[in-house]
């Protein structure tokens, strides 16, 4: 399991990293990742594209190398009445779009009462640990507002009510019970855009091999998946790589962001998936983040192994997959399950140890 991050980022109404890990998991076990969906909108207001300084960004100081924990000094007593975005380093790397996923490192602060949120996360070996995705106001909308509109490289602060920063007050008293930030206080976010995370696979097309369900993708890369459910499915886990990708190679007890679809092999139906529009949500997408020890073992031997960019298609007999304990609250899932997953490998990062 990944380790405990900042209280902004795990908090109700929230939740930041798209995680999808089984904490009553046995050795060698665990849940496939479930989707977390975005169900509003986006546009450049909610990437503060046209924010501007103030006076509070203006005080706030940070020192050290972009792409390297700053120190960051926020005075007591600073207060914004309206949101302000400094961007103090513009990057030269891509630029993300609405719906884009990046990696970031993070710092907040209640500059009202002058002491930290979240002390700075998500640098060296903590990178890959926190993903925002642009524009997704079920999150805490000031993160998007601080990383978006910004290319990889840059580095930005942000300052404004935390009920405004939070999406609302009931948010911040749901995150903050113990009232440490009340909703009037004046937050500050600081942080850097260390990575940008595709949305589908880009690796090279891969001729496919005879044996396997056949996939077709959609514009958007959403795969559909044609099983034949009068053959014989395997009785050991096997993977066919459809796209392979140049990036760097899945460790085991790495963290990964991925894309993924869900089916049953004897139904045909969909179980679970990270694109958006199977859940109606309005973003194309929504990847999920997770370490490779978190997920069933046929999941993960899909994934270990294989390079970012790489889309595979793996078939998990039930003894890689949940067996005799299928997940609750489903009718799709039996004892005796082969599922079938489509997954394109966005990004992996070293899970620092707890």
């Amino acid at each position: 399991m990944r380790r405990t991050a900042p209280v902004i980022v795990l908090a109700a109404a929230a939740a930041l990293l798209l995680t999808a890990c089984s904490g009553g998991a046995k050795s060698g076990a665990g849940s496939t990742p479930k989707a977390s969906s975005a169900s509003s909108t986006s546009s450049a207001s909610d990437l503060g594209c046209s924010l501007k300084p103030g006076s509070v960004t203006d005080a706030v100081k940070i020192t050290g190398a972009v792409g390297a924990a700053p120190t960051v000094d926020v005075a007591k007593g600073l207060t914004a009445t309206t949101e302000q975005r400094k961007v103090l380093t513009t990057g030269n790397g891509v630029q993300p779009k609405a719906g884009a996923s990046v990696v970031v490192g993070f710092a907040a602060y209640d500059s009202t009462s002058g002491k930290a949120i979240s002390a700075p996360f998500g640098w060296g070996a903590q990178k890959g640990e926190l993903i925002v995705q642009l524009g997704d106001a079920t999150k805490v909308p000031g993160l998007s507002r601080t990383f978006g509109c910004a290319p990889v490289g840059s580095r930005i602060v942000y300052a404004a009510t935390a009920a405004t920063a939070f999406g609302s007050a009931a948010n911040v008293t749901n995150n903050f019970t113990d009232g440490s930030v009340k909703a009037t206080d004046t937050v500050v976010f600081a942080g850097d855009v260390l990575d940008a995370i595709p949305q589908r696979a880009d690796g090279a097309d891969q001729t496919p091999q005879a044996g396997f369900p056949t996939v077709t993708l959609a514009s958007d890369g959403e795969p559909k998946v044609k099983i034949d459910s009068s053959a014989t499915p395997p009785t050991t886990t096997k993977v066919e790589v459809l796209k392979k990708g140049t990036g760097a190679t899945v460790k085991s007890g790495d963290t990964v962001t991925v894309q993924y679809q869900g089916t049953e092999w004897k139904s045909g139906k969909i179980f679970d998936e990270s694109w958006g529009t199977a859940h109606g949500g309005t973003f194309p997408s929504t990847p999920s983040s997770f370490p490779t020890t978190g997920v069933v073992k046929g999941f993960s031997k899909a994934l270990v192994g294989q390079t970012v960019g790489s889309q595979v298609l793996v078939v998990i007999p039930p003894a890689d997959g949940y067996g005799a304990t299928p997940p609750s609250g489903q009718t799709t899932i039996t004892k005796t399950s082969t599922l079938v997953f489509v997954i394109d490998i966005l990004y992996t990062a070293a899970t620092p140890a707890s």
